[in-house]
């Protein structure tokens, strides 16, 4: 019995031996003492066996306060942190500093810029028109369309300008100059055989219908340009509704 409680006790010194990281002990035969002569050195074993294993995804606190600026830093928005966070990640500027910064390296234009680089929205319309038929009676009516290009926010006053003038309040310039002030529409004969030449109604915010007629039958001509001074455009919300007027009904 007795050697095989020596047997036992060897297996046991053994694997405390293993427990404590390789330590070197000593169990006497009556199995009473771990001997401490020789200690764990747990600082050696960390440096050479577990850091090298560490995970390096990761910052330690020290770095992190190095790069990143604090939450105090960020909602503060004051010059000393925007420039220490500058500093340290090119990170954010405040609208005074991007300004300063942008504005300076001619990255965008101020308005008196643009207004004196890009031409203006046009404020006059211009266009030509013509009326050419064959009437098989007298008085027979020919039409002919003027789209305007945009769509106002009122409907102009119109006018016919006779060839070689003179032209109404609103009307300026000639068939190959037509001008108009805003708000109004002039159009100017060129050439012209009919005894009438008129609007067929009043015209609509975005064009308008103009006819013509002869007192005897035969050849018809009217040709000319307008021009139309455009004021006050009209707002997205009124081309909306202009196009659901005119859609197609649903059957």
């Amino acid at each position: 019995m007795s050697s095989r409680r020596s047997v036992r006790q060897l297996l046991v010194a053994v694997l405390l031996g293993v427990l404590v990281g390789g330590g070197l002990m000593a169990v006497t035969p009556a199995g009473a003492e771990v001997s401490n002569a020789v200690a764990t050195n747990w600082k050696n074993i960390w440096k050479k066996n577990l850091k090298p294993l560490a995970d390096k995804r990761y910052y330690t606190k020290a770095q992190s306060d190095a790069a990143f600026s604090t939450k105090a830093q960020t909602a503060a928005g004051d010059a000393a942190a925007n420039a220490a966070t500058d500093t340290k990640l090119g990170g954010y500027y405040k609208k005074a500093e991007s300004d300063a910064k942008y504005a300076a390296a001619g990255s965008s234009y101020t308005k008196a810029e643009s207004d004196a680089k890009y031409a203006g929205a046009p404020r006059v319309q211009r266009g030509i028109y013509n009326i050419l038929a064959t009437g098989n009676a007298a008085n027979e009516l020919v039409g002919s369309e003027i789209s305007f290009g945009v769509t106002l926010a009122d409907v102009p006053a119109y006018h016919i300008v006779p060839a070689g003038g003179p032209n109404p309040v609103g009307c300026s310039g000639t068939y190959n100059a037509p001008n108009a002030s805003p708000g109004h529409l002039c159009v100017f004969q060129r050439y012209s055989n009919a005894e009438t030449i008129a609007f067929s109604f009043p015209p609509t915010t975005f064009g308008a219908l103009l006819y013509a007629k002869k007192n005897t039958a035969g050849s018809l001509e009217v040709s000319g340009s307008w021009a139309l001074g455009v004021g006050g455009l009209a707002p997205a919300a009124a081309l909306s509704s202009v196009q659901s007027s005119n859609a197609a009904p649903q059957r």
